[in-house]
């Protein structure tokens, strides 16, 4: 199709961008599982955390087949959407069932969180990489994707403010007024984001399109994608990048709540013998509590990555997306440090740096999606072969194993420094968990800026490729 065909109203934006806040109401729980599994469904810190890794990893594998099946596979939807159609419904059950804890022995326990955590990522690829793909197939014109990733990651960060960003504090609540469990909290939670998941998807389905179709219509062999994307050094170094994004990212939220739980409140035994974590310092002199503050830190920081993303447009439109990444990359860093050197008394400073934080890194995703984009485009003038769905299941292992990292590594540092959850900890260990909120995501970063550097697809090169596959198009419909 001609590109004054591709552009796209705001409904169709508006439709695609909530099918990742869809995804990111469960993506939070799963940021959060490290958490979850500790203080709720209650394994060891380092059985959560090999558990965890080893599903994350088995999984990974297997969105390269989605990518490739749905690249081969063409219906009367279009090759990405109707996975999303069929895949939906058994999403959501197997999401519900991941956070719902049964009455079992340890073993039966490590035996059952296997089991769901390895479905829910399945169905996760199965639902999301055909999603992901989506972008690079819903217009050719380089600037409506751009503009549709924007509200990708807008809706993205809603969902994250709804599920890691609130997701404590509507467990608190539904404990409270239903006078449940933790546990039965946690599923009640988890079946109310199943019912929204399933609604926006659904949404998602029925109001986008599929226009962008390869040049190219024989179909090529998945050894030749495959072999394309390992010899592609953009695709290599992007998505390296994105693993370190993401690592950067998760590590900093999924230790939100131990360091809201542990470093920030005191631990005090009550007259039943149980420990209590209360919050000593306080917010316009309000009295707050840890699960408050955990919200208040993930729910800030995602309404302020909506607004970054609105502001770095303008940067981005500059600079470049490379060199904003980049300067992310940095300046978050730099502010995550700067946590090592705040009282924890002093609630309201703690907030306003980890809105800064927030500020620099949140919008870094919606110029990763964007660029992907760039990377199939660049493929395709290369080889003469479009491999969208291959691409961007390389975008969704990026996100799982910059999870699975961020959700074991965590896990491991914290059996390492002989943490043990819901109990009164020594100063030492408070001390060094403090460190690793601090300081244990600039690995992250460090990765991050080294791959960027040698990213080659710059804005010039956009442009070219954009107008040689228009031209390729054009030369095909004129034959």
């Amino acid at each position: 199709m001609m590109k004054e065909n591709q552009k796209l109203s705001v409904l169709e934006k508006t439709s695609y961008g909530v099918g990742d806040l869809a995804c990111n109401l469960f993506w939070g729980l799963i940021c959060m599982a490290t958490v979850f599994y500790t203080d709720y469904f209650g394994l060891d810190a380092g059985v959560a955390g090999t558990m965890i890794l080893i599903v994350s990893c088995l999984d990974i594998a297997f969105d390269v087949i989605i990518g490739a099946v749905a690249d081969r596979k063409k219906t009367r939807w279009g090759r990405f959407r109707p996975w999303i159609l069929f895949g939906v419904v058994p999403f959501c059950i197997i999401g519900y069932l991941t956070f719902y804890t049964p009455d079992f022995n340890d073993a039966g326990k490590v035996f059952y969180a296997s089991l769901t955590f390895f479905l829910f990522r399945i169905m996760y690829s199965v639902v999301n990489v055909p999603y992901g793909a989506l972008m690079g197939v819903i217009s050719a014109d380089p600037k409506e994707r751009t503009a549709v990733s924007a509200y990708r990651n807008i809706c993205a960060q809603i969902g994250c403010i709804f599920s890691y960003g609130f997701v404590f504090t509507i467990v608190r609540t539904i404990q409270d007024s239903m006078e449940c469990s933790g546990q039965d909290a946690f599923a009640t939670t988890a079946l109310i984001y199943a019912i929204a998941v399933l609604v926006l998807l659904l949404c998602t389905f029925f109001f986008t399109r599929e226009r962008v179709e390869p040049v190219k219509e024989e179909q090529s062999k998945l050894s030749e994608d495959v072999k394309d994307l390992v010899n592609n050094k953009p695709w290599i170094m992007l998505s390296i990048a994105g693993i370190a994004m993401l690592f950067f990212v998760f590590v900093h939220n999924g230790l939100i709540p131990f360091y809201a739980k542990y470093c920030i409140a005191d631990s005090v035994v009550n007259a039943n013998g149980e420990t209590e974590f209360v919050v000593t310092g306080k917010l316009f002199g309000f009295d707050l509590n840890w699960e408050l503050v955990s919200t208040l830190l993930l729910s800030i920081g995602s309404i302020v990555t909506i607004l970054g993303t609105l502001l770095i447009q303008m940067v981005v439109a500059k600079f470049g997306k490379k060199p904003t990444w980049i300067a992310c990359f940095v300046l978050a860093s730099i502010l995550s440090i700067a946590f090592l050197f705040v009282d924890k008394t002093s609630i309201g400073t703690i907030i306003i740096l980890n809105i800064l934080f927030t500020l620099c890194i949140g919008p870094s995703g919606y110029i990763m999606w964007s660029m992907y984009a760039d990377v199939a485009d660049n493929a395709e003038v290369e080889t003469g072969r479009r491999a969208t769905g291959l691409i961007y299941s390389s975008a969704t292992m990026a996100q799982k194993l910059g999870q699975a990292l961020a959700n074991s590594i965590p896990a491991y540092a914290l059996a390492f420094i002989g943490f043990e959850a819901n109990i009164k900890l020594s100063d030492d260990i408070i001390s060094s968990l403090g460190s690793m909120f601090a300081l244990l995501p600039l690995v992250g970063a460090v990765i991050g800026v080294v791959c960027l550097l040698c990213y080659n697809i710059d804005e010039k090169k956009i442009e070219e490729n954009s107008k040689e596959l228009a031209r390729r198009k054009a030369e095909k419909e004129a034959m």
